[in-house]
């Protein structure tokens, strides 16, 4: 969720010489030739389902599947990062992203940056749905997260807190060579508190532009003095920051995850802070104010933690443990995009009520 520009429309002619730029890279197999591109929302950038077809012998007749994603405006907006993460994810980690074919992060004629990626099995989830998962999906979902995040968390990577960014050469079609190595932080080194009083500085500002605004003095209070009071060490990891329905594809029926998405978001933060956002996010909490819609954070927290303490043992209960201040960042973020969400008619000053009093009930 969030706001940003209004994704450019590409033309026929232009995908197929974006996916050319790409072909030309590979040194063998056969070539993807353009039979149908769909244009889908997903954030704000151009994303294009793709089918291709191309094989080698009697499978030359075969289909491929795929997708295009594109800068919407001529920014990167973390394209050419997201492209190497999602790399270096498939190199170490048995997280299920989707393979880049390949990538273009500039070009003189073409929108770019740009990069294809392999289909996915799975299917696209509203974001409000977690709320109507039967009770065996979300703790099947929120286990497997936890064996994910468990296995984010360790690859080594970043050495301080902040933004990832990718630190390598430019490419030109070619695929991105998934060396953890090639990943890094674009800020100054600072502390913990100082990174994170920064983060929850932005989200509190855009907080007093929300439906929420009357709130937000009386949150910025308690969230500075909960930053005051953190007691550390802070270890940085990579954090995937950006959780909920949206960003995966998902056996509906059983909760398993076949593919994470969107990873433009990813942060270097302690492994908690990643943790308590999942717990909350994932819980539906936020949208215990519709009829019939219970608040599950102990049955997320359990079966995550058992997750994450099946893949990291060692470093599972200091990643799991409970803070509060964590969890209301992640509570801020949801007031800040609570006009994305869609409620059957009737029920959003319900929601909207609940969340108030969660917020009460944490800041009194």
């Amino acid at each position: 969720m969030g706001d940003g520009p209004a994704a450019q429309e590409l033309s026929e002619s232009t995908i197929e010489e974006m996916l050319r730029s790409i072909e030309r890279e590979r040194e063998s197999g056969p070539k993807l030739e353009l039979v149908e591109a769909t244009a889908v929302e997903r954030g704000f950038c151009s994303v294009y389902r793709i089918i291709g077809s191309g094989g080698e012998g009697a499978d030359r007749n075969a289909t491929r599947e795929g997708y295009l994603k594109a800068t919407p405006d001529g920014q990167t907006w973390g394209i050419p990062t997201e492209s190497r993460i999602q790399a270096v994810l498939n190199a170490h980690t048995s997280i299920p992203v989707p393979p880049v074919c390949g990538v273009v992060d500039d070009h003189d004629s073409l929108p770019s940056p740009f990069y294809l990626m392999r289909a996915l099995p799975g299917e696209e989830v509203a974001y409000e749905r977690v709320c109507r998962f039967e009770d065996a999906s979300l703790r099947r979902l929120a286990r497997e997260t936890g064996e994910y995040l468990a296995e984010l968390h360790a690859v080594s990577a970043v050495d301080r807190f902040g933004h990832v960014r990718h630190d390598g050469p430019e490419l030109d079609g070619g695929q991105p060579v998934g060396d953890p190595a090639t990943l890094t932080i674009g800020t100054p080194r600072e502390a913990w508190p100082t990174a994170l009083r920064n983060y929850a500085d932005r989200e509190l500002d855009r907080h007093a532009n929300s439906r929420f605004s009357d709130l937000t003095p009386e949150l910025r209070r308690w969230v500075e003095t909960g930053i005051d009071e953190l007691d550390g060490p802070f270890e940085p990891v990579l954090g995937r920051n950006d959780h909920g329905l949206h960003n995966l594809l998902i056996d509906p029926e059983t909760g398993e995850i076949t593919a994470m998405l969107d990873w433009g978001y990813t942060l270097a933060v302690p492994a908690a802070f990643d943790f308590e956002f999942a717990v909350y996010l994932y819980s539906g909490a936020f949208l215990a104010g519709l009829p019939d819609v219970s608040d599950r954070r102990p049955l997320v927290r359990e079966a995550m933690l058992s997750g994450y303490r099946s893949t990291a043992p060692a470093r599972a209960e200091n990643a799991s443990a409970p803070e509060p201040l964590y969890e209301t960042v992640a509570m801020i973020r949801i007031m800040n995009d609570f006009h994305h969400l869609e409620f059957p008619d009737g029920t959003e000053m319900a929601v909207m009520d609940r969340i108030r009093a969660d917020v009460r009930d944490r800041i009194s």
